[in-house]
C-alpha cells in the first residue's frame, strides 16, 4: 500500500474514533437524564437492569473506541515514515490508556450519580 493509502485509513478510523466518541455522549446524557427524572422511582430490578446495559454498552464502545484509536494511530505511523521502532511505551499508547480511563471514569460517575438519586429519595 502507499503511505496515501494508509494515512487515508487512519483518518477513517480517526472519524470513527470520533463517531463512537459522539455515541458514548448520547449514551451518557440519555442516562444522566433517565438517573435525574425517574431514577428514584424505579424498582430495584428496573435500576439493575438498566445499570447493567449502561455498563455492558459502555463497555463495548470503549473498547471500539479503543480500537480505532490504536489501529488509526498504527496506520498514521505505517504511512509517514513507518513504524516508530519497538518503544515500550509509545505516544500512541498513551492515548490508548487515556481514553480508556476517561470511558471508565465517566462510567463510574454516571453509576455514582444513579447511587445518589436512588439513595436521596429513601
Amino acid at each position: 500500500m502507499t503511505p496515501y493509502e494508509y494515512t487515508d485509513l487512519a483518518q477513517s478510523n480517526f472519524a470513527n474514533s470520533l463517531s463512537v466518541f459522539a455515541v458514548i455522549l448520547s449514551i451518557v446524557s440519555g442516562y444522566l437524564i433517565a438517573t435525574y427524572l425517574v431514577g428514584a422511582k424505579l424498582s430495584r430490578s428496573q435500576a439493575a437492569i438498566l445499570t447493567t446495559i449502561f455498563v455492558l454498552v459502555m463497555g463495548v464502545l470503549t473498547w471500539s473506541m479503543a480500537a480505532y484509536t490504536y489501529w488509526a494511530i498504527y496506520l498514521a505511523e505505517l504511512g509517514s515514515a513507518g513504524p516508530t521502532g519497538s518503544n515500550f511505551f509509545s505516544p500512541g499508547d498513551g492515548v490508548l490508556v487515556f481514553v480508556t480511563l476517561l470511558n471508565f471514569f465517566t462510567t463510574t460517575m454516571c453509576l455514582l450519580f444513579m447511587w445518589n438519586v436512588r439513595r436521596s429519595s429513601k
